[in-house]
């Protein structure tokens, strides 16, 4: 009787907690507009992105399912271009060491790919995520799960009344090099029952990046072709 007694009290925990952060997910995708987000194939973003110095410069961010990304614009004067196809990051700008197409870094491949999300960046790995409770994040207890996969680790912090994301800690490991950064969402607009970030923060690179997010436009269409790494290059 006390052997059976003692894996009970082992096992209940277990299923508290895997009842807990199933609901905490089911009301955080139902906050943030899931079920419609998944109906969007294709976003254009009007909006401006922040350097180290707080100037700001013009952007066009244009986002196609399942993980295509393109972010366009003018700095400085010259037009400069950031991308994924979903296999290869590459950018060509002006801030660069020259100014021809190149591939993204490790960190700047990072902030790219995780610079939007149609919805919630969790929904995707919501089979894999772990719920590991409350956790402190500058001052405040959020609920958070994690994903781990080999080298590759996603914390994500969750406001314990509104259920949304507020916080992503990305960390990889690349041969001996280990990239840290913190994403940051500032706040939220509603466009209908979908929630959109008024701006994303990347914090930990050596340039930190703000991205701020003006007007969304929603299945406006994009051809692969931009996104593709330029041929002859």
């Amino acid at each position: 009787m006390l052997r059976i007694y003692l894996l009970t009290l082992i096992i209940i925990p277990f299923g508290i907690q895997a009842q807990t952060g199933m609901s905490i997910l089911e009301k955080h995708f139902e906050s943030c507009g899931q079920e419609e987000w998944n109906q969007v194939r294709t976003i254009t973003i009007d909006g401006k992105w922040v350097d180290d110095d707080y100037h700001a410069f013009d952007m066009k961010l244009t986002w196609k399912r399942p993980d295509k990304v393109r972010i366009e614009g003018k700095y400085e004067g010259k037009p400069y271009a950031e991308a994924y196809n979903g296999v290869v990051a590459w950018t060509i700008a002006p801030w660069r060491d020259a100014y021809e197409v190149q591939r993204m870094t490790d960190a700047e491949e990072i902030v790219v790919r995780n610079v939007f999300t149609a919805g919630s960046p969790l929904y995707e790995a919501r089979e894999h995520l772990e719920f590991t409770g409350l956790m402190d994040m500058e001052g405040v207890l959020y609920n958070t799960f994690t994903l781990s996969e080999g080298s590759f680790k996603r914390v994500f912090y969750l406001d314990r009344d509104t259920h949304l994301l507020y916080y992503e800690l990305i960390e990889n490991q690349f041969g001996k090099e280990k990239v840290s950064i913190l994403k940051v969402i500032d706040n939220y607009k509603n466009y209908g029952p979908m929630l959109v970030p008024t701006s994303v923060i990347f914090e930990g690179l050596e340039m930190n990046r703000e991205f701020v997010f003006d007007e969304i436009y929603l299945g406006t269409g994009a051809k692969d072709s931009i996104f593709e790494y330029p041929e002859g290059q």
